[in-house]
């Protein structure tokens, strides 16, 4: 995963005051007490994500989950929609064109820290870690930290870190669970236009449409719905957040149009 901070990191130091000879107590002396060096605490690990996981993220338990995979500290990358101070934070909204704006709330420090935070500039590329917060209905982003993107490689390398990331997420957890429980048929599991009405002939000819795609931009959603003619445009779309969690393809120019990973 990311560079950034995706995964937990771990360290040790030795026991403090500790001088490095091997000398022993002095005869007749007490042993001293040998304490183990106190535990660092655990970063959590840090998912990458698009803003529409976090929007349509449930809350189960008082935990948000995405495809069954619990999310908090979180990271995305997307424009800079707006930017509004507050007297106690900035508020952005942070666009990445997979669905509408998220939230994303930055707390200001105290005294200096507060006055020399300034928002970062409306209309650029940011990437931002925060903690997914609200209910159901309303759902924010804590900001932890934010900063302005100097290269929009990052932008790329976000995009299929998002894809990694939660592909071995899953399988790590099916691993761990077992096979889950069937979920309620969709759209596209009762699809029946082809002469075959199992999912996998479904995706297997969205992804060759996909990779056939000459142009630089891929395959939009709407060209997809005309080549599959019995698929609604809900339908498609889980067709592609299949493709995409699989490392099949990802998304180029906005949410709408995707390209093979092949």
């Amino acid at each position: 995963m990311s560079k950034d901070g995706v995964g937990s990191r771990s360290g040790s130091s030795a026991a403090g005051g500790a001088s490095g000879s091997d000398d022993g107590p002095p005869q007749g002396a007490a042993a001293p007490v040998l304490r183990a060096p106190r535990a660092r605490p655990r970063i959590q690990s840090v998912i990458p994500c698009c803003v529409n996981q976090l929007l349509t993220a449930a809350l189960v338990d008082d935990v948000f989950k995405v495809r069954g995979i619990a999310v908090s500290q979180v990271s995305i990358v997307g424009l800079i929609r707006k930017a509004e101070s507050a007297p106690n934070y900035i508020l952005y909204k942070i666009d990445d064109m997979t669905t509408k704006p998220i939230d994303a709330r930055h707390w200001l420090g105290r005294g200096r820290a507060k006055q020399e935070l300034s928002p970062c500039p409306v209309g650029v590329y940011a990437k931002v870690f925060g903690v997914l917060r609200g209910s159901e209905a309303v759902k924010i982003l804590e900001v932890l930290q934010i900063r302005v993107l100097e290269d929009m490689n990052e932008f790329t390398s976000h995009i299929l870190e998002t894809v990694n990331a939660h592909m071995m997420l899953a399988k790590a957890q099916e691993a761990a669970c077992g096979p889950s429980a069937p979920a309620a048929p969709s759209e596209v599991d009762q699809a029946t236009g082809y002469g075959e009405a199992h999912p996998k002939f479904i995706q297997e000819k969205a992804l060759r449409l996909i990779h056939e795609c000459p142009r630089q931009e891929g395959k939009s959603i709407r060209e997809l719905q005309m080549e599959l003619g019995s698929l609604s445009i809900k339908a498609i779309k889980e067709v592609l957040e299949y493709l995409m969690v699989e490392g099949h393809i990802y998304p180029t120019v906005d949410g709408e149009h995707f390209k093979s990973a092949d």
